[in-house]
């Protein structure tokens, strides 16, 4: 009867507010690419990352994560494109309610010893700040043997990863299950 009650909630709610409505659309912004012998380094931005109800959620402390994805290609023009590379990171963000503070990991970012300090984690107190690092990639290197005058693609896409509450909370709080997105591939062609 609970779960029939809920459904109806939500099926009014969805019907009356759609989710992205208010919302514009995310998508893959500003990208910067700078070429090296063995490696490429990319930076971009995700515009349009977070709705007012992904912003409420982080504030009262549910975790949330982007996943990005990054695809090298060089370009060829009788076959299909050749990968090169890829790399995947993820950026994730919990509220620290006691601290009063947004912890931010960095999947991209190098691992250090277990005892120390990581540089993979941000710990920032404003929230504008802390959506700013989390819908970034800043200097993401992709290695990369590239041959000068040849044509390569860069694609890039970002996902918002659907979040997975523990029993009640994913019936109280159903709409967190509407957060997940992704955006459109982004392409890019460049010569080194």
């Amino acid at each position: 009867m609970l779960k029939a009650i809920l459904f109806i909630v939500a099926a009014i709610y969805m019907h009356l507010y759609p989710p992205m409505a208010y919302s514009k659309e995310a998508a893959v912004d500003k990208v910067a690419v700078a070429s090296a012998p063995d490696n490429i380094s990319i930076s971009f931005e995700i515009k349009n990352a977070f709705t007012k109800e992904i912003e409420e959620g982080i504030k009262s402390g549910i975790p949330t994560s982007f996943t990005f994805f990054v695809e090298l290609y060089r370009k060829r023009d009788i076959w299909f494109n050749e990968k090169v590379n890829s790399i995947t990171f993820r950026h994730t963000i919990k509220y620290d309610t006691l601290k009063q503070e947004y912890e931010i990991v960095m999947g991209e970012k190098p691992q250090l010893e277990a005892d120390s300090k990581s540089a993979r984690i941000i710990r920032v107190k404003e929230i504008e700040q802390a959506k700013k690092i989390m819908a970034n990639g800043d200097s993401i290197v992709v290695k990369s043997a590239l041959k000068k005058g040849e044509s390569y693609q860069i694609r890039i896409k970002a996902t918002l990863d659907p979040v997975n509450l523990p029993f009640p909370l994913n019936y109280m709080l159903f709409f967190v299950s509407f957060w997940d997105y992704e955006t459109s591939w982004y392409e890019k062609e460049f010569v080194p």
